[in-house]
């Protein structure tokens, strides 16, 4: 479904199939990724909605030009969000998107039931070279991130990421490496806090995610056989923890 959300055209992932006596899982999408990556997870039917999606400014349906600030989006998020209640909302965020949930929570105060970072931690370190890449094109950015992100052979896994010539990469990878979130406030977050992340992850120090963790409380979920792309590289796994955890 579309909606006008500050005069752009939105799409809006799965919402028309809302059931408000079901649990929701919002999830954020990653770096130029828009709702597709949600496509093989398999959440209860009996339990949960189908995974909600809105694609961001310049991603997937949605109009308009993406943003290079990571509040930017966030902010937009909450505009999108205002006439929907829905309650026993979590807020899954992967990569990029968890510097948004993350937003969303502490910097929004959004009245999510919990918080699951995907694939994500902050400061996010991007690295000079994946800046410039992605200012060459989407396509050399993609190119590094599945290089160093994905742990097995997956065809078509390059569709994920925007084929185009405009700047979304650029512009979110900017928006990652420049967000630096107020860790003074972590101790505010009043719901629990859930990190997953891909044992053979390349692009996620392990021991910096370590401190993430404990700054936040928060308790890591290990997917041992997945990188940084789980939704495809093992969607059963991670569809079970994100049950266990919303």
């Amino acid at each position: 479904m579309y909606k006008e959300i500050n005069n752009i055209k939105t799409y809006f992932h799965n919402f028309e199939s809302i059931e408000l006596n079901k649990k929701s899982v919002l999830f954020i999408a990653g770096a130029g990724m828009d709702h597709k990556f949600v496509r093989a997870l398999n959440l209860q039917d009996d339990e949960f909605n189908p995974p909600l999606v809105i694609d961001l400014p310049g991603h997937g349906k949605t109009q308009d030009s993406s943003k290079n600030k990571i509040e930017d989006y966030s902010g937009f998020l909450i505009e999108a969000l205002m006439d929907f209640k829905i309650s026993n909302l979590t807020i899954c965020g992967y990569s990029m998107g968890g510097l948004i949930a993350l937003d969303l929570i502490l910097g929004k105060n959004f009245p999510a039931k919990s918080l699951i970072l995907l694939n994500s931690i902050a400061p996010m370190m991007v690295s000079s070279s994946l800046i410039e890449l992605a200012h060459k094109g989407n396509s050399f950015a993609a190119d590094f991130i599945i290089k160093y992100g994905l742990s097995k052979n997956l065809i078509g896994i390059k569709n994920t990421f925007p084929s185009n010539t405009n700047q979304v990469m650029f512009d979110d990878l900017t928006a990652c490496r420049n967000y630096q979130p107020n860790e003074e406030l972590f101790s505010q977050i009043g719901i629990p806090v859930n990190i997953i992340l891909g044992g053979k992850d390349r692009l996620i120090d392990p021991d910096q995610a370590e401190v993430f963790a404990r700054n936040l409380s928060s308790k890591i979920y290990k997917i041992d056989n997945a990188g940084h792309f789980p939704f495809f590289e093992d969607p059963v796994d991670l569809s079970n923890i994100i049950k266990s955890a919303a």
